[in-house]
């Protein structure tokens, strides 16, 4: 089946509107990752880490009407369902190609199995945040939508955004060498001499 661009099922759905809520996706992960970098730290900590803070993010820009187009909040629980149009979209972290999460997907053909299949109409959207297989990747965020018998039918990647937060570690510069001169220290026996001879002037005065 051919995938056709979101907006071709909902106008609202442009590159705009996908990219701004695509750009914060990444930025997380890419700064949750840079963070938790340490010895101690686990793919499970930085997995919650990201979801909690993209679900914050996202909460706060619908809420506080920052989005650049009109946002409605359906459920403002963990499962996070907004709208954008007639478009119910949610977020997750999973592999686009293999994905594990068919749980979401199947709860979602569930609650509309009553009505009339057509495999060509997007029921529901996902934003999918797809982590690098490689070091030399980049990840990816793939915005689908879906039909009810589960098939992807919309189709929109992160690829040519180019405005992201990129967090790089940037060697330190040494700083340019300076001549100092040979630093001013007194003999101390000469200190002792002075303050021998200060005593003796103020005996003999």
């Amino acid at each position: 089946m051919e995938w056709r661009h979101p907006s071709c099922f909902e106008p609202q759905l442009t590159d705009e509107v996908i990219s701004f809520f695509a750009k914060y996706m990444l930025d997380i992960y890419r700064e949750i990752n840079y963070l938790l970098s340490e010895k101690y730290d686990s793919n499970y900590g930085r997995g919650t880490s990201i979801f909690d803070r993209t679900y914050n993010c996202f909460l706060d820009m619908i809420v506080n009407k920052q989005c650049p187009v009109d946002v409605h909040l359906i459920n403002g629980s963990y499962k996070l369902i907004f709208q954008i149009g007639n478009a119910s979209i949610r977020f997750l972290k999973d592999d686009f190609e293999k994905p594990k999460k068919k749980k979401f997907l199947m709860q979602q053909l569930q609650s509309l199995s009553l009505f009339p299949l057509d495999d060509h109409q997007p029921h529901f959207w996902r934003f999918i945040l797809n982590e690098p297989k490689t070091l030399d990747d980049e990840p990816l965020v793939v915005f689908a939508g879906y039909n009810l018998a589960n098939e992807v039918v919309a189709y929109w990647d992160s690829s040519s955004i180019t405005d992201i937060n990129h967090i790089y570690l940037v060697e330190p510069e040494t700083p340019t060498s300076v001549e100092l001169g040979s630093p001013l220290v007194e003999d101390p026996e000469m200190d002792n001499e002075k303050e021998d001879d200060d005593d003796s002037e103020a005996v003999n005065n």
